[in-house]
């Protein structure tokens, strides 16, 4: 089982960033109040493992297609998805949909 190779399979394509354009966006990221629920609900996922550095997620990560959630120590009130891919860790900070990132308290 691969869900990093097979979700990305199944993602529908979408409109390709230039550099260009990255480069003129001038929205700054800003992060968002906590959502106790949200918080909550991710706390029930086996996937998800709270506040950890980026050295103790790489611990957990065991085979190619691992893969956990987790509230970053350097990036307060960020989540970022750290997978195994490769042989390797992978850390990726997620943004939500409008651009700015994720929360968490």
């Amino acid at each position: 089982m691969k869900p990093f190779e097979d979700a990305l399979k199944n993602q529908p394509l979408g409109p390709v960033l230039s550099k260009a354009a990255s480069v003129e966006c001038i929205s700054p990221v800003s992060p968002r109040a906590p959502d106790a629920k949200m918080l909550e609900e991710l706390k029930a996922e086996p996937w998800y493992q709270g506040e950890m550095s980026r050295k103790e997620a790489e611990g957990l990560l065991k085979r190619d297609g691992d893969f956990l959630v987790r509230k970053s120590t350097t990036n307060p009130g960020s989540f970022v998805l750290t997978g195994m891919h490769d042989g390797h860790a992978k850390h990726l900070l997620l943004v939500d949909p409008e651009g700015t990132r994720t929360d968490a308290a």
